[in-house]
């Protein structure tokens, strides 16, 4: 009699319902760690984007300009949320115009709840020639429930990241 190899019903039914269970257990905690990494990453961005227009307003001695925008082509963004533009401010008045100033990076809006809260409220900062922000300012990265991060931003143009100290709210 040939010897027969394979699974039976029942051993299959037992590894489907322990993968169920470990799927139950893990599904939870892989969210938890999605949406600390997208909080993490636009944390970054905002970093990133902070320093490049500090390098870029240096590197061609003139004042560069970060904005909320929500098209990403003007300075029209009631939230930091909706994205942002970088670009050359050759009036020094903060605000995109087409005619004189250059977009140098443009920034997509953030992930769906996430939200950026910059303190004191504003929706644009400048960087001078010499590489200092028009003023120091908090902004905090976050997603009710999880903990956010704040991204620090000094008067002399450098950001750094901190975890909040409590979930967001």
């Amino acid at each position: 009699m040939p010897r027969v190899s394979g699974f039976t019903v029942i051993e299959l039914m037992f590894v489907v319902a322990l993968v169920a269970v470990l799927l139950t257990i893990g599904a939870p905690a892989l969210h938890t760690m999605i949406i600390n990494n997208r909080i993490s990453t636009a944390a970054g961005d905002l970093i990133s984007d902070f320093t490049f227009a500090r390098a870029t307003a240096i590197g061609r001695a003139q004042r560069v300009s970060i904005c909320a925008s929500n098209d990403q082509a003007t300075c029209n963004g009631a939230s930091w949320g909706q994205g942002w533009i970088v670009f050359t401010d050759a009036n020094a008045d903060g605000d995109f115009d087409a005619g004189t100033d250059n977009i140098v990076r443009v920034r997509e809006a953030l992930a769906p709840g996430l939200t950026v809260t910059p303190t004191p409220n504003a929706l644009g900062i400048q960087f001078r020639p010499s590489g200092p922000a028009d003023a120091a300012r908090r902004f905090q990265v976050c997603k009710p429930g999880f903990v956010g991060r704040n991204v620090d931003l000094n008067a002399t143009g450098r950001a750094i990241s901190t975890a909040t100290p409590a979930a967001c709210t």
